[in-house]
């Protein structure tokens, strides 16, 4: 009885490519690692060449003995195993209900010469992949099992990868991302949404709901109508309830979705906080009224002003009477300051204006 595992390694490219341009090359890029059950070394060594054959850059670990069962079942790392049925210390039902408990998405292979059509019954029950007599005439059915249970891995591995990666984008990216029901109750967000809204984390999104966030319930029915209505909105810009109570701006963009399973109507959308941009127009706006303001004032200086022949007042366009220095201070940006002409000097003051210095 061996006491250790024994790896088989997957060769060289240039082993693997005197196998022949015809070989199916490796799954998605990955080297493989299959875990193989079997106390006879000659059986070990002859499943190990037919799946070289079928796959050349796959490695098999063979364990013969317990001890090295329960080694590999603690460090782990192979992506299938295939096992005799009858074992001295064990037998392949157990040996898969030890690896669905451990494992439970690695694939088995049942490849035996000792069992019956009962064992193979209770395997395909117990989740065995395929179960393969140990016979030459049933070698391509072993080679094609293990090569259909890797492709599954490997669909496996790339869902994985692309959840993790749409995990990641929809955590990290800085525009809020929701989804709700029609009548407003959020159902998953992102932590930019988390963040916008003033939750602190996803728990507390739990019965939260749109109406709620808008300061004004009426924000909230005017994008959900049109969506209702149209199936999908666009840059409609609303207002939230920031973490300190006070408003933010945003723009929504979401559409209505029908979940394949339950057919219940929810909706996605992005939200994205444009507070920056909408104090940039109101600063715009005020500038362009004030500009406005102050041209109209310009323009009330021209043309026909109503004035009185006796005192000079002028009348504005309320009817009143106006000081003319007045008046033109506040249509214009003109200032007055006051002192005397010769002529009113000598008549006011004859006495002070002939000591005066002429010019």
């Amino acid at each position: 009885m061996e006491s250790q595992v024994r790896e088989h390694r997957h060769p060289t490219d240039e082993e693997a490519s005197d196998l022949g341009d015809s070989l199916p090359g490796a799954l998605g890029g990955r080297a493989f690692r299959v875990l193989h059950i079997d106390d006879d070394p000659n059986d070990r060594q002859l499943v190990a060449r037919e799946l070289r054959t079928e796959i050349p850059e796959i490695t098999i670990l063979e364990v013969g003995d317990p001890s090295a069962l329960n080694e590999m079942m603690e460090v782990g790392g192979f992506d299938l195993v295939i096992t005799d049925y009858q074992l001295r210390w064990t037998d392949g039902l157990q040996i898969l209900a030890t690896l669905k408990e451990t494992f439970p998405s690695v694939p088995l292979i049942m490849f035996t010469g000792t069992g019956n059509e009962e064992v193979a019954v209770d395997a395909m029950k117990a989740g065995v992949h395929d179960y393969i007599l140990k016979d030459s005439r049933y070698f391509p059915r072993l080679r094609a099992a293990v090569r259909q249970a890797l492709e599954k891995v490997e669909q496996g591995y790339r869902l994985s990868s692309a959840e993790a990666r749409y995990k990641e984008l929809f955590d990290t990216v800085p525009v809020g991302l929701f989804r709700s029901t029609p009548k407003g109750e959020i159902l998953d967000a992102n932590q930019a949404f988390l963040e916008m809204t003033g939750v602190g984390n996803i728990d507390e999104l739990e019965h939260k709901n749109f109406s709620e966030i808008h300061p004004d319930p009426v924000d909230f029915a005017a994008w959900r109508d049109k969506l209702e209505r149209d199936g999908a909105v666009t840059c409609v810009e609303s207002r939230f309830r920031g973490s300190d109570g006070s408003p933010v701006w945003v723009e929504i963009h979401a559409k209505a979705l029908r979940d394949p399973e339950t057919r219940q109507i929810y909706y996605e959308g992005s939200v994205e906080d444009i507070s920056q941009r909408k104090g940039v127009e109101l600063e715009r706006e005020q500038l362009i009224e004030e500009l406005r303001q102050a041209l109209s004032r310009v323009r009330s200086l021209t043309g026909l002003l109503p004035i009185c022949s006796s005192c000079k007042k002028i009348r504005d366009s309320g009817g009143q009477w106006n000081m003319l220095e007045s008046y033109i201070e506040n249509h214009s940006q003109a200032h007055f300051t006051h002192s005397f002409c010769p002529d009113c000097a000598r008549r006011l003051y004859p006495e002070i204006f002939l000591e005066m210095p002429q010019q």
